[in-house]
């Protein structure tokens, strides 16, 4: 493209600057000369920006009675909500293989006993993890067959043996909030409420999760424990959700939010509220109405 002010032969710029009544004008610029390359930066930016999130969920078979552990619902319900907020979702009732892992994003996991995978499937999940893909696990998902090396990916796992739950009314603490400083983006904003669901506790926790929420237990079990938290490790992202237990948690505009939020941060996007709806952010400090 030529120089607009000057000529570029040889190594002394020579001005070519038009002059009349207003004074010294610049010089004209010939438009169709610049148009294509305007036109293929702004093609570029747009292909940068819109690049979609790539989102896979691993859901399951259903495992109890009306509206709890609708493993199989969230799967459809959710590549379909995932979908309209603009993310590319797939997904299926077992664990992606290794060519839907390389097109993946962040793995969403809601499964009965979802954690349980054979030695190809973690090292499918090894390989995706170290390439920086996010995790982000909901409630039945925590437990599994392995409890070290599930521990060891997420941060927190079931013992069998060991680990209880109680369903029923329960309230989410947003501990996090309640300290001095910014709280963790997920829950930006985010209020304690109460809900009718299941808390699982006495987990096997790693000591360097970051704990967002908590719940009593109500027994004699230390009384507050963790029910939502993020885990760092290497070039990945993991958080982990326990409410799940109903399927009516997933409708609530503040859970959603959150759920948003977590894969949003997983996937290490700058903007957690990219996906949500007005509504979903406002039900965060405004829960049940």
């Amino acid at each position: 493209m030529p120089c607009p002010a000057f000529s570029c032969r040889g190594d002394r710029p020579n001005l070519r600057l038009a002059s009349g009544e207003g004074g010294v004008h610049p010089p004209s610029v010939e438009p169709m000369k610049i148009l294509p390359t305007l036109a293929l930066l702004a093609v570029s930016a747009i292909s940068l920006h819109a690049a979609p999130l790539r989102v896979f969920i691993r859901g399951g078979e259903k495992t109890h009675g009306p509206e709890a552990h609708e493993h199989e619902r969230f799967l459809n319900d959710w590549k379909k909500l995932l979908t309209e907020r603009g993310m590319k979702a797939d997904g299926a009732k077992d664990w992606p293989n290794a060519m839907q892992l390389s097109k993946t994003d962040v793995l969403v996991m809601y499964a009965q006993d979802g954690a349980n995978a054979t030695d190809e499937q973690k090292e499918n999940l090894a390989k995706f993890t170290k390439r920086g893909g996010g995790l982000v696990v909901i409630h039945t998902a925590v437990v599994g067959q392995d409890t070290a090396w599930w521990k060891s990916v997420i941060g927190g796992a079931w013992v069998h043996g060991k680990t209880k739950w109680r369903e029923g009314p329960m309230e989410l603490n947003f501990s996090e909030t309640k300290k001095p400083g910014d709280p963790h983006p997920i829950i930006k904003g985010a209020v304690d409420f109460k809900m009718d669901d299941e808390i699982y506790y006495n987990l096997d926790m790693s000591s360097d999760v970051r704990v967002l929420a908590e719940s009593d237990t109500g027994d004699g079990s230390p009384k507050v424990q963790a029910q939502m938290w993020t885990y760092e490790k290497d070039n990945y992202r993991a958080f982990v959700c326990i409410p799940g237990h109903l399927y009516g948690t997933f409708e609530k505009p503040n859970v959603r939010a959150i759920l948003l939020r977590g894969i949003c941060w997983a996937a290490k996007r700058e903007k957690l509220d990219e996906f949500c709806k007005p509504e979903e952010i406002k039900g965060l400090s405004e829960p049940g109405k």
